[in-house]
């Protein structure tokens, strides 16, 4: 991200500074008015310098670090991540089985586009593969220090700046600052241990979901699962034909359906890997690979008719959700009864395609338990009736802590964004937060977060901040804030049209911050909208402040960057094509004037 070249610069200062001197010999150019306020003697279009920090090099932070290369100038980029490599949620979630619910072709960037997946539903170590390739082709781990955590941000109003504390991996902390704030960090990042009696009290392999030992081999071992979201299906599935023994509970019904696109994925309806031929016609035809990538996504955007309730949709997903659980429990009775929902739609947790999964659970080896109630030994675990079951292992699928909460404080203006989230939530278009200045956030609350790939909402939101701090930067902006009132107005709008929605209906999910009566926070609309007001900032709704006293003083001394950086200074009458064109025309123009003359 560079600035104007040395030349530009130099012939910038000599215009302000001839026009300093001017003000010096005469009264022409007052220097100031009776206010105090002065002139910014600098062209129009000078871009100040910034900083900016953002939190977390997953897909997010690498998504800004190569967007901020392409587009900002004379702007500064830290990414501090608290891993000790890149990759966020595709590094840490390394569990058996663990992969993408988005097709491989939808969950890629549209500026790196990848014909060549194994499967229709990648591994968490593809996706993980082909974002390192990513940021080693363009240079982006420059940008990023690993293994340092951030542990407070504080605004400081005075000098327009937030207050970074930053802890490495030897307890060391240090303080950095920057113009403006990035949170990246994502929502089902900070992963907890369920609350078990005694559960490190067991003496065999104890394992989290999110911190998993890759190493470890489970072969003919007797294994526990605990945890029915996305990853104990994953893993219950991955699980199921390899060990000796295996239990799981069902804490709650859940469906258990085909997967996002399924329409595309092949004759079995399941994942499958493409073949040497397909791979090869889809990296030899960029065209091909966008064609397929689109009708994927198209499919994917056609889902949000099932969302509400009482359609036709919604009704035709259900029965045949119900019909395909029903013929993949084999006829297990007790566990149709306990697994198939009645109090709400399909979609209102996010929708698992889990293949495999239903078939494992009816499989001799595995016991499932429709009562949570267990107690954790040295050994094992006692079930609810009382009886212990040997166990070499216990897998903790139970999830994250999934309260919005950032797990350190956010303070600005006397609010902390620990306090005001533990009492209601509140976020502009979750992308924004009232009350901090120069605060973003990626996959905030009431984001779009319950359907497709969020990678290509991702770089609509990269996009967006990227406009806002170039405006920061030529329009001399000291701050930008959330106005209350549209936050809360989002939170009212979103309260009545998601009532109309399957994620309102009577389900536990992260959605509601793990419960089923919890505040939901999703985006009050198709992620269609979402996408096209997040094209444009809406600079009207945040209160602006300026560093000037006034707010045209970006004007500057009356002169444009563009008359001394070698831009065309008619532009506006239309531009010509380059090459050949403009250099034929050169000969014509001159033949033009000469004939004048004659």
């Amino acid at each position: 991200m560079g600035s104007l070249s040395p030349e530009l610069l130099e012939e910038q200062h000599r215009v302000a500074s001839d026009s300093a001197n001017t003000t010096k010999t005469a009264e022409l150019w007052p220097e100031k008015n009776a206010r105090g306020y002065k002139l910014l003697e600098q062209p129009y279009g000078t871009m100040r310098p910034m900083r900016v920090i953002f939190i977390g090099a997953g897909a997010s932070g690498i998504c800004f670090s190569k967007f901020a290369e392409d587009s900002l100038t004379n702007t500064t980029v830290q990414i501090y991540e608290k891993n000790a490599d890149i990759g966020g949620t595709w590094l840490e979630n390394r569990y058996p089985g663990c992969a993408c619910d988005i097709p491989s072709m939808s969950y890629q960037f549209t500026w790196a586009r990848n014909p060549t997946w194994s499967k229709y539903y990648s591994s968490s170590t593809e996706i993980w593969q082909y974002l390192n390739d990513i940021v080693d082709k363009y240079g982006l781990r420059s940008y990023m220090k690993f293994n340092h955590t951030v542990v407070s941000a504080t605004w400081n109003n005075d000098d327009a700046l937030w207050y970074i504390r930053i802890q490495d991996s030897e307890g060391v902390e240090t303080l950095d600052t920057c113009d403006v704030l990035i949170n990246g960090s994502g929502h089902l990042n900070n992963w907890q241990w369920p609350d078990i009696k005694g559960l490190h009290s067991f003496k065999g392999r104890l394992q989290h979901s999110a911190h998993y030992d890759e190493s470890l081999d489970l072969t003919d071992k007797r294994v526990a699962v605990i945890g029915m979201g996305s990853s104990g299906i994953q893993i219950t599935s991955d699980l199921g034909p390899k060990v000796k023994k295996l239990y799981t509970w069902i804490r709650s019904p859940t469906w258990v359906t085909a997967g996002f696109a399924q329409k595309y994925a092949g004759p079995t309806g399941g994942n499958f890997e493409y073949s040497p031929k397909q791979k090869k016609m889809l990296e030899e035809n960029p065209e091909l690979s966008l064609k397929y990538s689109k009708m994927v996504e198209a499919e994917l955007n056609k889902r949000f008719h099932f969302m509400i309730k009482g359609t036709p949709e919604a009704a035709q997903v259900r029965q045949y959700a119900v019909e395909e659980m029903t013929r993949r429990l084999s006829g297990r009775e007790d566990l149709i009864e306990a697994m198939i929902p009645k109090t709400f739609g399909v979609g209102c947790r996010r929708p698992t395609p889990g293949e495999g999964f239903l078939e494992a659970l009816t499989k001799e080896h595995v016991t499932v338990f429709t009562q949570q109630s267990l107690e954790v030994d040295e050994t094992g675990f006692v079930d609810s009736h009382g009886v212990h079951h040997d166990v070499d292992a216990i897998i903790c699928a139970t999830g994250f802590n999934t309260t919005w909460i950032p797990r350190f404080p956010i303070v600005a203006n006397g609010h902390n964004v620990q306090d005001l989230w533990a009492q209601k939530i509140t976020s502009y278009l979750s992308i924004g937060v009232p009350h901090m200045p120069n605060y973003f956030t990626i996959s905030g609350p009431y984001g779009p977060h319950g359907l497709g790939s969020f990678l290509s909402v991702l770089e609509v939101i990269v996009e967006n901040f990227i406009k806002v701090i170039k405006k920061m930067q030529r329009e001399n902006i000291k701050s930008l804030t959330p106005k209350s009132h549209l936050a809360e107005a989002l939170t009212e709008h979103a309260e009545l049209f998601l009532a109309r929605t399957a994620w309102s209906s009577g389900c536990t999910s992260w959605f509601k911050q793990g419960r089923a009566d919890g505040q939901l926070c999703m985006f009050p609309a198709s992620r269609l909208i979402f996408m096209e007001i997040m094209k444009e900032p809406r600079f009207e709704d945040y209160d602006i402040e300026y560093r000037s006293m006034n707010p045209w003083a970006f004007f500057g001394n009356g002169f444009s960057t563009r008359q001394f950086d070698g831009r065309d200074l008619s532009y506006y009458l239309g531009m010509l094509q380059e090459g050949d064109v403009e250099r034929n025309l050169e000969g014509d123009l001159q033949e033009f004037i000469a004939a004048a003359d004659a």
